[in-house]
């Protein structure tokens, strides 16, 4: 009998019988469970070599927090592979990964029995004073700033996720029209990109913030970043853009500038910076990035 490790991020609207559902649900599948909530405490981070793999049932900052423990564990420790089941607002990494958060989460727990191992590379972002890593993105821009702006945003009309990624597109499109373009220089593989930016986000997987899809062609196995970045002279067509998928206009499409790079160096001026979903003040310039391959292992559905 496989053994999992059930860490859980119970919100602020779950019932509390349900990690009690969830636990039942595995067993009954034939799969041992233990159950975690990663609220409470650490104690979690103890017992990840008894399990064959993680089961964590959240969103994208419950799977972020997971896999920093797992990138920070000693190269000797038990290499654990992570199974999604989506239970966040915009689960960008788990559509990346094509696991659909809209099936039932006993479908998912069924998948598990044909499942295979995918890949997953992450970044690492350093200068002379840190070092640090990223799964999902790292950037600057705009996304930082609908970071702040959501924390104090009125939700008191949300009652959905969609309602939530709604209200998300919705501020940024205001962020658009009003935000500071940022100076930037990148440089990679003999090539200099320079300019003023709106957003520009170091890509690891294919979307971001409201499901926002800046990099539909990325890969969690390919060993290179897609750089993506919107200049000054595109602000217009970028909140026009913005304000049709807030329409729900199903033709709705922009031209990002984009390239792939596996080392890259940033020097941008930008007042914050996110790694994945934590909004930081900038690193020291120039920000050396590069790609770390297979360092994690999803579980997905075999072909």
């Amino acid at each position: 009998m496989e053994q999992t490790i059930l860490l859980h991020n119970p919100g602020a609207g779950d019932e509390d019988h349900l990690n009690t559902e969830l636990v039942k649900a595995i067993e009954q599948e034939g799969f041992g469970c233990v159950y975690f909530s990663v609220k409470e405490d650490d104690s979690w981070k103890e017992q990840l070599d008894q399990a064959d793999f993680a089961v964590v049932a959240g969103g994208d900052g419950t799977i972020r927090r997971v896999v920093k423990e797992l990138v920070q564990r000693n190269a000797l420790a038990k290499k654990i592979p992570i199974a999604i089941l989506p239970m966040g607002t915009a689960n960008n990494m788990s559509k990346t990964l094509g696991i659909d958060n809209e099936l039932p989460r006993e479908t998912h727990i069924k998948n598990w029995k044909k499942s295979k191992r995918q890949r997953f590379d992450i970044g690492v972002i350093k200068n002379p004073d840190t070092t640090d890593f990223f799964m999902e993105s790292a950037g600057y821009g705009l996304f930082p700033n609908l970071m702040q702006a959501m924390e104090a945003a009125d939700k008191s009309k949300v009652e959905s996720a969609k309602d939530e990624l709604k209200l998300a597109l919705e501020v940024l499109h205001k962020l658009v029209l009003e935000a500071d373009a940022e100076p930037y220089t990148l440089k990679t593989e003999g090539k200099t990109y320079e300019g003023k930016c709106l957003l520009l986000e170091v890509m690891n997987i294919q979307s971001i913030g409201p499901n926002l899809m800046l990099a539909p062609q990325a890969s969690t196995a390919d060993g290179v970043f897609d750089v993506v970045y919107v200049n000054e002279e595109q602000r217009q067509d970028f909140a026009n853009y913005i304000q049709q998928l807030i329409d729900d206009k199903p033709d709705a499409a922009f031209s990002y500038n984009s390239f792939e790079a596996k080392e890259l160096s940033i020097d941008c001026s930008s007042k914050y910076m996110h790694l994945d979903d934590e909004l930081i003040l900038p690193l020291k310039n120039p920000l050396a990035l590069d790609v770390r391959e297979n360092v994690l292992e999803f579980l997905v559905v075999g072909d």
